[in-house]
């Protein structure tokens, strides 16, 4: 009975594959804090152009990165279907499918950019942050190419040339913000839009990195040419089945990556929109609230790495058992992710609760936003426990690809329960004797995340329940 619940086997092979997406994802967020810090030094004024277009950047951006997401378990239906050589032809697709997603989000944030007014920014500000978003967006068809080359290699169960890249990426970005940032080597010196071209710049050469790895790597040399036929058809590997060969470009395909895709994007997007906007409505309590607050956002962002590295690998492991038709031992490693996700949040939440002040004072020494601060992470630590649950479910029901309830439930529980009620708590009385301010939203993300969860964990009842031939077929479609 403890093995239908709870693999212990399994969760040795999740700790294996699942460190190096820990690393990875870690790493990116790494990014994004050499940025801040690094610009924080030459200026507060080019630090916050960087946060504020940071904000504006990163919702946006995971609505095309959140689409090829679609990819990693689509790769892994095939590979443990043992239809290796049709991974290749879901990469170019993938590629093609980056190009046009690419295009669409540059020219919006090219308009963007040109119009910050729309979000209260003014003067050096407004063209700081502009000049930040204009960087960036060239990097953007770089980071997609890196997504979708991950992607392909997570479904053959290869997540350690991500962490690596990753890694080096991050070494990379530190000396490339310094040259641009202060204007080095005879450069001139260009501030927050100097950390802008140093991410894109190392977008690509993370992107240019995995494209290397791939065609190098001896255990891919069957599937060649993997990238050749985007450009030259008749260099493409027949089909294994029919014989016929694959289309360069596979509109249906695309398509379906897109379909499976884009409502996980949109949740994604949802998700971080809805920290993006508590932000902001909290801003009119004043910097004590919003420092406050944003401590306790920052520390959930790095712990979320945790139960995220989970979700990554539970649709990699869940989708390989789908894929080769063994359903009952799909759900088991789902179950097993379930429990491993609770037990690593319990842990951090201990942990964070024992240690609230010295993880305060890493942040900051003013007392009044440590006091705030010492009340909001018991509600983070919370927060974290459901955030597990909800996590680990969407990567098992993106194994089933089964994304469209995962949008609606997003839409409901952040911005249809979250969002109102944080700012009903944190702004108004006419639930409490008195507006409570941060708190506020910190407990309606909580009920958000709690509703969001239970949801989830319905639909996999249900899915659970489905059997073998309906689960095959919805995976097909």
């Amino acid at each position: 009975m403890f093995r239908t619940v709870f693999s212990p086997a399994e969760a040795r092979r999740f700790v294996s594959l699942g460190l190096p997406v820990l690393v990875a994802q870690t790493s990116q967020i790494g990014m994004s804090f050499v940025d801040t810090a690094m610009s924080g030094q030459f200026s507060t004024t080019d630090m916050a152009a960087v946060a504020v277009s940071g904000s504006i950047w990163a919702p946006i951006s995971l609505l095309g990165v959140g689409c090829l997401l679609a990819l990693s378990p689509m790769s892994a239906h095939l590979v443990g279907a043992g239809r290796r050589a049709e991974c290749a032809h879901l990469l170019r697709q993938g590629i093609w499918l980056s190009l046009f997603l690419s295009v669409l989000l540059m020219s919006l944030f090219q308009l963007l950019s040109r119009h910050l007014d729309l979000f209260g920014l003014e003067g050096r500000m407004a063209e700081l942050a502009g000049g930040y978003l204009r960087a960036m967006l060239w990097g953007l068809p770089g980071f997609m190419l890196f997504v979708n080359i991950r992607s392909f290699l997570e479904g053959f169960s290869r997540t350690r040339p991500a962490m690596i890249v990753g890694l080096l990426g991050l070494m990379l970005n530190v000396p490339v913000n310094y040259v641009f940032i202060y204007g080095k080597l005879g450069l001139p010196a260009l501030g927050a839009v100097g950390c802008g071209v140093a991410t894109s710049l190392c977008y690509w050469f993370m992107a240019l990195c995995m494209f290397f790895y791939v065609r190098r790597d001896s255990s891919y040399r069957s599937l060649r040419p993997l990238f050749r036929p985007l450009l030259f058809p008749s260099c493409a590997r027949p089909r294994p089945e029919d014989g016929t060969p694959f289309p360069r470009f596979d509109g249906a395909l695309v398509l379906r990556i897109l379909r499976i895709g884009f409502p996980g994007a949109l949740a994604l997007c949802f998700e971080v929109s809805l920290f993006t906007v508590s932000a902001i409505l909290l801003a009119p309590l004043g910097e004590i609230v919003v420092a406050g607050h944003q401590i306790a956002s920052n520390f959930s962002a790095l712990i979320f790495m945790l139960p995220l590295s989970l979700q990554i690998t539970a649709t990699i492991r869940v989708g390989h058992f789908l894929g080769a038709g063994r359903v009952w031992r799909a759900r088991v490693v789902g179950r097993t992710a379930l429990c491993l996700g609770m037990a690593c949040s319990l842990v951090m939440a201990c942990l964070t609760m024992l240690f609230r002040q010295e993880i305060i004072a890493i942040y900051i020494d003013d007392a009044r936003v440590a006091a705030l601060t010492m009340g909001l992470l018991p509600l983070m630590a919370a927060y974290q426990l459901v955030d597990a649950i909800q996590t680990v479910s969407i990567g098992i029901l993106r194994a089933y690809n089964d994304t469209r309830i995962i949008s609606l439930i997003c839409l409901v529980s952040y911005w249809g329960i979250g969002l109102p009620l944080g700012f009903t708590l944190s702004r108004t009385s006419l639930l409490t004797p008195a507006p409570l301010g941060a708190q506020g939203f910190w407990i309606a993300y909580l009920l958000a995340l709690g509703f969001g969860a239970l949801c989830y964990s319905l639909r996999l009842r249900v899915l659970n329940r489905l059997g073998t031939g309906a689960v095959m077929q919805k995976i097909q479609r």
